[in-house]
């Protein structure tokens, strides 16, 4: 049997052993990432073997970053139940994401089209908001230094966005990826003076990028126009709305 056909529950079971990891020895972090990053390495270049994929550590990417942000805002969750929903979220998108690599890659006739880049378009919008609200949280409780947060924002930030791009499989987007990278890495440094809950202000951060996400694919598909952007706009509004008229923190 070849390694790759065990990647997806190897990959569930190891999610599951770094979160009981981390949370028993938070000071294992290093460690931890650095097992995350060398063990996705290592299923995409198995993955990938037979098909001789160019690129083939960009199979990888997601759930590196998938498991580097998730484990990172557990340290800034207080609330037991979160962390678990988070933790069993986690084990099971890891899982997901390497059974859809491995039928895409060595079984094309059982992958659904266009399964990657629907899971991929998804967990990038929640990442971002995870990513946000980590960034956030830890200028706000532990007082960290900005210009770092920013930096760290910016370097994860672009590995999304060029993740995102290359499962859709468009063409290189240079363009596309600096001028969203410093709108968004702007918003973020804007939006941390912000007297609010860093939940909150990571779903308005994440929400930017959604409505950025969403006009580049139409843009690509030759589907944008005005009535569309007012629409996501108007969208992007009332979600807005809503959360801060039903928040609690507020």
């Amino acid at each position: 049997m070849k390694f790759s056909n065990f990647v997806p529950v190897l990959a569930a079971i190891l999610a599951g052993v770094f979160y009981w990891w981390f949370s028993y020895r938070p000071a294992a972090a290093p460690l931890i990432l650095l097992t995350v990053l060398v063990f996705n390495l290592l299923a995409a270049w198995a993955n990938s073997r037979a098909s001789r994929q160019k690129l083939w550590w960009n199979f990888a990417l997601l759930p590196i970053l998938a498991e580097s942000i998730v484990l990172g805002y557990l340290t800034i969750v207080s609330t037991p139940l979160l962390v678990k929903i988070l933790a069993a979220g986690l084990v099971l998108l890891v899982y997901v994401y390497w059974r859809f690599v491995y039928f895409y890659l060595n079984n094309p006739a059982r992958y659904t089209s266009f399964s990657l880049e629907n899971l991929s378009f998804y967990v990038n919008f929640l990442l971002v908001f995870l990513l946000g609200a980590l960034i956030f949280g830890l200028r706000a409780f532990l007082n960290y230094n900005l210009l770092l947060l920013l930096a760290v924002a910016a370097l994860v930030l672009f590995l999304l966005i060029y993740q995102s791009v290359w499962m859709a499989k468009t063409a290189p987007q240079g363009g596309y990826l600096l001028v969203n990278l410093l709108v968004l890495v702007e918003l973020l440094w804007a939006f941390s003076f912000l007297p609010l809950n860093h939940n909150l202000l990571g779903f308005l951060w994440a929400g930017v990028y959604y409505l950025t996400a969403v006009l580049f694919s139409d843009k690509l598909n030759g589907k944008l126009s005005l009535k569309r952007l007012r629409a996501y706009g108007a969208l992007l509004a009332v979600s807005w709305l809503i959360l801060f008229l039903s928040a609690r923190w507020l």
